[in-house]
C-alpha cells in the first residue's frame, strides 16, 4: 500500500495528456540538428526510465532513510484539476499506482535524444479519495510538500554524489 510520504521510484508510465508536444520527431520537426526536418521516426518505449539511474535512486532513497518503494506505474494526467473518484478508482483498478501531470513529456523526449532519465515520486495524497480516503486538497498537498523538502534534497545530493563516477557515456537502456 503506497501512502503520502513515501518515494516512488517509478518504472512505468501511461500517458493520460493531450495537447502536450511530446515528440522532436514529427513531420516537419528537427531530426538531427535544429532545424532540420525529415521522416516520422517510431522507437521503442518500452522501457521509459533508465535502470541505472533507477536503482541509484532507490539506493539513494535507502541511505538517507527515506521510504522508498521500487517500481510502480505512474499515470500522468493533464490537471490542474485533480481526478474524479470514478477516475481515481479507474486507475486503480488498471494497476496503476501513482497520478501525476508533470511527468510526460519529459520521459519520451529524453528517450528521443538518448538522454537517460528517471523519475521519483513523493506521495502526496490518496487522490480523491477511493477506499475511505478523504479527496485530495492543494492544502493537503502542500503539506505533505512542505513536510519533505529536506527529504527530497537529502535523495537527490545522495543520487548524484553516488553518480559522480559514472561515465556520461555509458550506454542507455533504450538507444535513441
Amino acid at each position: 500500500d503506497i501512502h503520502p510520504g513515501q518515494f516512488v521510484v517509478v518504472d512505468q508510465l501511461v500517458d493520460r495528456t493531450w495537447g502536450r508536444l511530446d515528440t522532436f520527431h514529427d513531420v516537419g520537426g528537427p531530426v538531427d540538428e535544429p532545424g532540420a526536418s525529415g521522416p516520422v521516426r517510431h522507437q521503442s518505449f518500452a522501457e521509459p526510465y533508465d535502470a541505472t539511474i533507477r536503482a541509484t535512486l532507490v539506493d539513494a532513497g535507502r541511505r538517507v532513510g527515506a521510504d522508498v518503494v521500487d517500481g510502480g506505474t505512474m499515470v500522468v494526467i493533464n490537471g490542474p484539476r485533480f481526478s474524479t473518484r470514478a477516475e481515481s478508482s479507474w486507475f486503480r483498478a488498471m494497476g496503476w499506482h501513482v497520478v501525476n501531470m508533470t511527468g510526460y513529456p519529459e520521459s519520451v523526449l529524453a528517450s528521443e535524444l538518448g538522454i537517460r532519465y528517471a523519475s521519483i515520486a513523493l506521495v502526496t495524497d490518496y487522490d480523491a479519495g477511493v477506499d475511505g480516503h478523504e479527496p485530495v486538497t492543494m492544502d493537503a498537498v502542500l503539506a505533505v510538500m512542505q513536510a519533505n523538502v529536506a527529504r527530497v534534497c537529502d535523495v537527490i545530493v545522495a543520487a548524484v554524489e553516488a553518480s559522480a563516477d559514472v561515465s556520461p557515456d555509458e550506454p542507455t537502456v533504450r538507444p535513441a
